[in-house]
C-alpha cells in the first residue's frame, strides 16, 4: 500500500455521503413519528418497554441508528484507502469506537424513553454533516464556496454534545425515573467527545487564524 497511488473513491464516497443523508433523515421521521415534539417532550420520559405502535417506531429508530454506526467505520476504511493517514486521528478512532460500544449498550437496555433524545439530536447533525460532505466531493468551485462554512461542522458537532450533556443531566435527579448509570456514561462520553472536538477546532481553525492575522499585521 505505500508505494501505491493514494484511490479517488469519488462517486463511492458520492454514494455514501448520500446514504448517510438519506438513512439519518429517515431515523429523524421515524422518531418524530414515534412521539417527539407530541408525545414526548425535552423533559425527562421515563423508559417503558410496550408493544405501543409508538414505541416501537422509537425502538426501530434506535436500533437503525446504532446500526449506522458500524456503517461509520467504513469512513476509516476510506482514509485508509486515499492515504489521508492524518484523519484517523484519537479524536477519529475514540468517537467511532465508543459510539458503537454506547449505541450497542444503550440500544438493547434504553431504546425508548429519554435516551431517544440522542439519536434525534446526532441523526439530526449527521443530515448536515453529510449534505456537507456530499457538495464537497464536485469540485474546487463548489469547495471554494462551501469550505468557509467548514468550521461551522464543528460548532454544530460541539453544541450538540453540549445539548446532550444538558439533557443527560437530568436522569441525576431523584425525581427522574431513568436510573444514573446511563445518564452518568453519557456524560462522561458526551464531555470527553466535547474536549476532543474543541481541541481539533482550537488547533484548526483558532490557532491557524491567529498566525494568518499576525502575518497579515507582518506585511
Amino acid at each position: 500500500m505505500k508505494n501505491k497511488q493514494p484511490f479517488s473513491l469519488k462517486t463511492f464516497i458520492r454514494c455514501y455521503d448520500i446514504f448517510q443523508v438519506v438513512v439519518n433523515s429517515f431515523i429523524v421521521h421515524k422518531l418524530i413519528k414515534g412521539g417527539w415534539f407530541t408525545k414526548l417532550s425535552i423533559f425527562c420520559e421515563p423508559i417503558v418497554y410496550s408493544t405501543d405502535p409508538a414505541d416501537m417506531e422509537l425502538l426501530n429508530a434506535s436500533w437503525m441508528a446504532y446500526l449506522t454506526k458500524f456503517i461509520d467505520l467504513i469512513e476509516t476504511g476510506i482514509f485508509v484507502l486515499r492515504k489521508k493517514d492524518r484523519q484517523i486521528s484519537i479524536l477519529h478512532l475514540y468517537h467511532h469506537i465508543s459510539t458503537v460500544i454506547i449505541s450497542w449498550t444503550f440500544g438493547k437496555h434504553y431504546a425508548v424513553g429519554i435516551i431517544t433524545f440522542i439519536p434525534l439530536v446526532n441523526c439530526s447533525v449527521h443530515v448536515i454533516m453529510y449534505t456537507y460532505y456530499f457538495l464537497s466531493t464536485f469540485g474546487p468551485s463548489v469547495q471554494k464556496v462551501i469550505h468557509r462554512y467548514k468550521f461551522l461542522l464543528t460548532i454544530t458537532q460541539m453544541v450538540q454534545f453540549v445539548i446532550l450533556i444538558c439533557h443527560a443531566s437530568q436522569s441525576l435527579s431523584p425525581n427522574c425515573n431513568v436510573g444514573y448509570t446511563p445518564g452518568i456514561v453519557m456524560i462522561i462520553n458526551l464531555s470527553t467527545n466535547l474536549i476532543l472536538f474543541f481541541n481539533f477546532y482550537k488547533k484548526t481553525y483558532m490557532i491557524k487564524e491567529t498566525k494568518q492575522s499576525l502575518l497579515t499585521n507582518l506585511e
